[in-house]
């Protein structure tokens, strides 16, 4: 081959690899960029904060209310005591059926009308006024246990059972029934109350030692039992002033039945009947921002 021809060749073959250069890197490094994107962790998805923004949010009642009841269980002596409520509900739910002689409670089974979940109550401490002189003390009593319900649309049955941790350190239970209906601001309703308490419940109020009737001079000595301690009822009026406040009166009756109706203490220096009465103020208000 002639110098010149070879000479074209050798340049033409320069120019040729010269010029695929450029693209064969191109495509090297896009590549490399797809195994690299390949290899990459995928973003972790965004947190969402413990107390989220709700779009419904809670309603909050709180009320107190002023209560006449007997000074110690068998009192025939009524005295005047305050309590607190506060109960909680999601916006958009109807408020349920209470009375105020129900436990501070709170729902952790809800279905169809049946509620069930832990309860509490308190018993003022029993000293020795009200004709009690000599007569053992029964300390401020916390009691706590759990509660069932069945609500409808006119009625409601309770029963709570609570055991005494300190004070009188007895087992209770409540059972009782409601009927219960109005025009959308008044609200009338009325229905039976039985109690039960075990021994030690009813050694504490109603069991009388020697010495102790000794020292009081007025009722014989006197060892109580347990079992059913009382029947009665409870009415309730309630009304509604505004969607956000209310007003509820009540009044009941219980009679001091079995072995604890028949104590000396009731039946000497108190009474089998045992009056209560009272009013409630309540205010409800929402709380948004948060749900749980």
């Amino acid at each position: 081959m002639p110098r010149a021809h070879a000479a074209m060749i050798g340049l033409l073959a320069c120019v040729g690899l010269a010029g695929t250069a450029p693209f064969a890197h191109a495509e090297e490094q896009r590549a490399q960029d797809i195994q690299a994107q390949d290899l990459r962790m995928p973003e972790p998805p965004a947190r969402t904060p413990i107390f989220a923004a709700a779009d419904q949010g809670w309603i909050v009642t709180v009320g107190v209310m002023g209560a006449l009841t007997p000074s110690f269980p068998g009192s025939s002596t009524l005295r005047p005591y305050p309590f607190p409520s506060i109960s909680f509900r999601r916006i958009g739910e109807p408020e349920l059926f209470s009375t105020p002689d129900d436990g501070f409670g709170f729902a952790i089974l809800d279905s169809n009308g049946f509620r069930a979940g832990p309860v509490a109550n308190f018993v003022f401490k029993r000293g020795q006024r009200d004709g009690l002189t000599g007569v053992h003390t029964v300390e401020l009593t916390h009691e706590i246990g759990g509660f069932a319900e069945y609500q409808g649309e006119h009625f409601r049955t309770r029963a709570e059972l609570r055991q005494g941790i300190d004070g009188h350190k007895g087992f209770v239970a409540s059972l009782g029934a409601d009927l219960y209906g109005g025009d959308g601001r008044a609200t009338l309703s009325f229905g039976p109350r039985l109690s039960l308490g075990d021994n030690r419940y009813a050694n504490a109020y109603f069991s009388v030692t020697p010495f102790e009737s000794l020292a009081n001079g007025r009722i014989e000595p006197y060892e109580a039992n347990g079992g059913f301690t009382a029947a009665g009822g409870l009415a309730t009026f309630r009304y509604d002033f505004t969607k956000d406040t209310n007003a509820t009166i009540y009044g009941g009756l219980q009679r001091l039945t079995g072995s604890v109706g028949a104590s000396p203490i009731p039946n000497e220096i108190g009474s089998r009947n045992q009056f209560t009465a009272g009013l409630s103020i309540a205010r409800s208000f929402e709380l948004r921002g948060f749900s749980w």
